[in-house]
């Protein structure tokens, strides 16, 4: 009995061996049927590994309170997977278990191009095409991955305003048929809150003419209908779009018996309230009266819509001519935004794209229009600078802007509101474009091109005027029509869209800097009235945004820049206290006999040693110095291509430094 017992313990024994074995074989089979690398959210992945570069083994992001982060990695497919998806754990603190809002997760579909946007240096695209590139963010958790092929997985981590600063720590699962493989993802949280306020105007034109054709909603101002655009609102503001257009086409206009025009806008404030209601809109448009003439963009003449009018009495409609419309509807328009509280924060269109040879045509309407509603607030997009006292907000495009950029600068000096906006296929040259064939930190460079010249606003024509099916055409403007893309019950983001809300962010980081150097200046008194609160967040953004049309789009060198503007805000947030600024400022080039003035205030007490040199500070906590030339003086100190300014105090120490150029 004993010697059966044990043979057959052996045999169970050989059997359990052989079965972990085959579960064992087949796990790392299996397990290699897919790899993850990470990447950061600027590099572009293409399924089929076009100059494929993983950055690491891990997933590596920071931000400040209140911004919305995103992140990127990749699925490297070495063989077929099914139902392949995605889990991320709670992202927790190792010291006190603290945890960040669950983030969101999509994979990235393509959108096949034939041909690549016009107009652009062939070196400028992120590839050639034909390809399919990657830009939209798929609603489906399940997909099928290709063999040898690379998926693209968005993250997007939402950072409360009242998050604990520090280190956050979790994992990103992906899960094929049972099997795991993961990623450590890892968030830095820093003691700054970005601005719940937005400080730069920003609006994509939306339509909604195709509800019926793009959601299956048929009736116009239906319940379902102002669902839809409720999501459309809402999409908008939590990409920090702070701007929306109601066109007067809501403005329901009849004619009594007597021939007196009525104008109802009870329509027109249902669908502005739509957008006000979510506590995050600043201003509105209401789009144009005007057109140009038969010649459309070509055309000399620049004239008036016609209206469609109802009958009080009959309800019949007709068509009226604008000059027949337009020297009521205007004071009546003008009146009511008044009457609402909203006519300081409404902008209002003459025509679009006015051009020198229609600037006196464009000219002459915007005179005729503002003497019917002298205080509304005209603003284009201009390609001109003929027609700059004619309107209060100038909205050059960014090639017209780089090339008229003191004529503008110089309008703007006088008080105006100075914009850019951009149209992909037009633009040319080596400016930034948002089209689906270029690098996407495209879309992000915008808004720092906003703070390095002082633009308050963007526009842009294309949220979402599709042209057919945009997952599968990217239509004549290569996608620059549109930001998201179409579904039955709303919207999908694209990876510009996403870009466009971190650049809008990063914009924020720049005013919060600067707002921090003003408060300092201000408390400091006129002694200190050299303080140039922008200087250096626009040195800053030139180490990414050199000029218009010279930028980077190494992801590592905007990181480090965005990093910079966080340690700028805490430094000055620490003590010992310093600030520093130089003449001409950093990142400047200098030649073997050019001078660099530093200018700097401390807490009176604090020592002040700049390239080893110790600097006398007044009582006031002034310090002054200059450097330049083959020596300083005669101590004989080399000027290099740093400043280095020391700082000690009773509460430590501080190095401040800042680069140049030689040259």
């Amino acid at each position: 009995m004993k010697k059966h017992r044990v043979k057959y313990l052996r045999d169970f024994r050989s059997y359990f061996l052989l079965l972990t074995l085959f579960f064992n074989l087949s796990y790392i089979g299996y397990s290699q049927q897919f790899k993850l690398s990470s990447v950061t959210d600027l590099d572009i992945v293409f399924e089929d590994g076009y100059k494929f570069q993983g950055r690491g083994d891990s997933v590596n992001l920071f931000g400040i309170r209140g911004e919305i982060i995103s992140g990127q990695f990749v699925i490297i497919a070495v063989k077929p997977l099914q139902n392949a998806t995605v889990g991320i754990s709670p992202l927790k603190k190792q010291n006190n278990g603290n945890v960040l809002p669950s983030a969101e997760w999509n994979f990235v579909g393509s959108v096949p191009l034939k041909t690549n946007t016009e107009n652009q240096p062939a070196d400028l695209f992120s590839r050639k095409a034909p390809a399919n590139f990657p830009d939209y963010l798929i609603a489906e958790k399940f997909i099928d991955i290709k063999t040898k092929s690379w998926k693209p997985v968005w993250l997007t981590i939402k950072i409360p305003n009242d998050a604990d600063p520090g280190m956050y720590y979790g994992n990103v699962t992906v899960k094929v048929n049972g099997n795991e493989k993961s990623l450590p993802v890892s968030v830095r949280v820093f003691p700054i809150t970005i601005p719940l306020s937005r400080h730069l105007k920003v609006i994509e034109w939306h339509t909604t003419n195709d509800f019926g054709k793009y959601h299956g909603i048929k009736e116009q101002y239906s319940n379902e209908w102002f669902e839809m655009l409720k999501l459309y609102a809402d999409n908008m503001v939590s990409h920090r779009q702070n701007m929306f257009q109601v066109t007067v086409n809501h403005i329901i206009i009849s004619k009594n018996e007597s021939g007196k025009l009525n104008f109802d806008f009870s329509r027109f404030d249902q669908v502005a309230n739509v957008f006000w209601d979510t506590k995050l809109m600043d201003c509105m448009e209401t789009g144009f009266l005007a057109n140009f003439g038969k010649e459309e963009w070509f055309s000399t003449e620049v004239i008036l819509k016609d209206f469609e009018i109802t009958d009080a009495k009959t309800g019949e409609k007709t068509v009226m001519k604008g000059e027949q419309v337009v020297p009521f509807l205007l004071p009546a328009l003008e009146s009511h935004l008044r009457q609402n509280g909203w006519l300081d924060k409404t902008l209002f269109h003459i025509r679009d794209e006015p051009s020198v040879h229609n600037a006196l045509a464009w000219k002459e309407m915007s005179e005729y229009m503002h003497s019917y509603a002298p205080d509304l607030i005209r603003g284009d997009a201009i390609e001109t600078t003929f027609l700059l006292d004619d309107i209060e907000i100038a909205i050059p495009k960014l090639d017209h802007f780089a090339t008229w950029n003191e004529i503008y600068k110089e309008w703007q000096e006088k008080g105006h509101q100075l914009w850019f906006y951009t149209v992909g296929i037009y633009q040319g040259s080596r400016f930034p474009d948002k089209t689906i064939d270029m690098p996407v930190i495209n879309s992000r460079l915008m808004h720092w091109l906003n703070y390095k010249y002082n633009t308050t606003g963007y526009l842009h024509w294309g949220w979402n005027q599709w042209d057919g099916n945009p997952f599968t055409d990217p239509g004549m403007h290569f996608g620059d029509a549109w930001h998201v893309y179409p579904v039955k019950d709303g919207v999908l983001n694209s990876l510009r869209w996403e870009e466009m809300r971190n650049g809008i962010q990063d914009y924020e980081y720049f005013w919060l800097l600067e707002n921090k150097i003003k408060r300092k200046r201000d408390s400091l008194g006129s002694k200190f009235s050299w303080i140039d609160p922008e200087q250096r967040g626009k040195e800053i953004a030139a180490k990414v945004v050199e000029t218009f049309d010279q930028h980077t789009n190494d992801p590592q060198v905007f990181y480090r820049a965005k990093m910079e503007i966080i340690k700028e805000i805490l430094s000055l947030n620490s003590s010992p206290e310093v600030y520093v600024q130089t003449n001409p400022a950093a990142g400047s080039i200098l030649t073997n006999h050019s001078s660099v003035e530093v200018f700097g205030w401390t807490d009176p007490g604090n020592r002040i040693v700049i390239n080893g040199k110790v600097i006398p500070v007044d009582s006031d906590g002034l310090f002054l110095e200059q450097f330049g030339g083959e020596f300083i003086d005669s101590t004989k100190i080399h000027l290099g291509n740093k400043i280095k300014v020391e700082v000690t105090g009773s509460a430590g120490s501080k190095l401040i430094e800042r680069d140049f150029v030689i040259r």
